[in-house]
């Protein structure tokens, strides 16, 4: 249960630092900008688990729902 709370808490993470840089660069804030900020944060990060992160973050933002059960 720890790890799935953990996990949730980085994807809420993930998407709140795609969405403050958004507002911050002065980008549109939608359901398709935010996924694609995502994106492009899956792919400057180095670390695997991090990669994971922000592809869920990036699918819950387009789908609507957690890719994690």
């Amino acid at each position: 249960m720890a790890k799935d709370e953990d996990r949730g808490v980085m994807i809420a993470n993930a998407i709140g630092c795609a969405v403050l840089a958004l507002k911050f660069s002065g980008g549109r804030i939608s359901e398709y900008m935010l996924s694609e900020k995502l994106e492009e944060m899956r792919r400057n990060e180095t670390n695997v688990i991090g990669k994971g992160v922000y592809r869920d973050a990036a699918e819950l933002v387009r789908k609507g729902r957690s890719p994690v059960a």
